[in-house]
């Protein structure tokens, strides 16, 4: 152990590069050296060292695996939350298209029941108009109430003028009196 300290280089600036590569040193099997009969108190500190050397090692291994645990928890947090915004928007739009849907629905009915009301023959009894002769005498009848509009509104027309006429009639004999 004291070989160790003795070959570590005094600088007064200290990286973490360094350190890494001195520890490295440290865990490289030393040179065999002359063999002795060790006492059974020295095995005993022997082995306790190497088992604590073990245990250090394994514990700085434990934290930089806890380390990345931890940048894998937080990432897995961060997708989640990505994950629980994106569900959260899907769900607004589903709501969104179902609110739209749900007023072009009602608003389709209410067309209906105003077409209902205006051509009194709108459940569906197009069967009657599947030959050009039955198309043509319904286009026939709508040309007649076409006609009959007109006719009405010019008789409406001539009425205005005359009722118009007839004031200023009134108007020029109260004026000339």
């Amino acid at each position: 152990m004291l070989e160790l300290i003795r070959q570590k280089a005094v600088s007064a600036r200290s990286s973490a590069l360094h350190n890494y590569l001195f520890e490295k040193q440290a865990f490289e099997r030393a040179a065999p050296g002359p063999t002795a009969q060790l006492i059974a108190r020295d095995t005993f500190v022997a082995e306790t060292s190497i088992k604590l050397d073990q245990l250090v090692t394994e514990l700085k291994s434990l934290g930089r695996e806890l380390q990345l645990v931890k940048g894998d928890i937080s990432e897995l947090r961060d997708e989640a939350a990505r994950s629980r915004r994106f569900s959260e928007f899907i769900d607004r739009e589903y709501k969104s298209r179902t609110s739209k849907l749900d007023e072009l629905s009602r608003r389709f009915d209410y067309l209906k029941a105003r077409f209902d009301a205006i051509d009194g023959n709108s459940k569906g009894d197009y069967q009657a108009f599947r030959d050009f002769e039955s198309v043509s005498r319904r286009l026939t009848e709508l040309g007649a109430v076409e006609r009959s509009f007109r006719d009405v509104s010019k008789r409406l027309a001539i009425s205005t003028a005359l009722f118009l006429a007839s004031i200023v009639g009134w108007l020029v004999a109260l004026l000339a009196f």
